[in-house]
């Protein structure tokens, strides 16, 4: 890493936009490449690798078996081969010195009705746009969902005390849902860290026709 870089990144970390990022998946494409990217998706904002994408380390890739796809690190995005007739889904995470991981969780598709990453907008039925917004398998009450849509149209939703919501897609094409929670007794290791807190940063890439 060169000096500038080392610098970004620190000048980064400092400034919490760390914080204001999230990863967000885009559709998988025809071949079945899976594409994540880091930044913020209303704004055209794509970190790079020789910038602040290397701050999303080990991330990995779980597939409907249990899993892990390999991942590569690509200058703007990491990428998978997505597993077919599933959505996709990345997990990264980013410890800074406070002690606390940003665990970027991201999902492509809504045809599972099932949750796999720990933080998960699941839909009640494939192709559905209520939600039940699970947290480690349960549901999450009163949590803001923001939603961008394709005009670059952005709405705050919040889930009710059953961690059901309902997000209305006014228009035809690529929307994403972000969700933040903080747990405050999720301590563990990441990538060989040590973090006492958890800062879950989720999102759901989905398109309407």
């Amino acid at each position: 890493m060169t000096f500038k870089s080392t610098l970004l990144v620190a000048l980064l970390a400092a400034s919490g936009l760390a914080q204001a990022h999230f990863v967000w998946l885009d559709p998988v494409s025809a071949d079945g490449t899976a594409r994540a990217y880091f930044g913020e998706w209303a704004d055209d904002v794509r970190e790079t690798e020789s910038g602040y994408l290397k701050l999303v380390t080990a991330p990995r890739a779980p597939a409907p078996d249990g899993k892990l796809l390999p991942v590569t690190r690509h200058n703007d995005s990491l990428q998978f081969q997505a597993a077919p007739n599933a959505d996709a889904r990345l997990v990264g995470g980013y410890v800074n010195d406070k002690g606390v991981i940003s665990l970027y969780q991201a999902k492509a598709g809504r045809t599972e009705t099932q949750p796999r990453n720990p933080l998960e907008l699941v839909p009640v039925q494939p192709g559905a746009d209520t939600f039940v917004l699970m947290l480690s398998g349960k549901p999450l009450a009163d949590k803001d969902v923001v939603l961008f849509g394709p005009p670059k149209w952005e709405k705050k939703f919040k889930t009710d005390k059953e961690g059901k919501v309902t997000l209305q897609t006014p228009w035809p094409g690529q929307y994403v849902a972000e969700i933040g929670h903080l747990d405050k007794d999720g301590a563990g290791t990441w990538d060989g860290k040590a973090y006492t807190q958890t800062r879950h940063v989720a999102t759901l890439t989905f398109i309407k026709p």
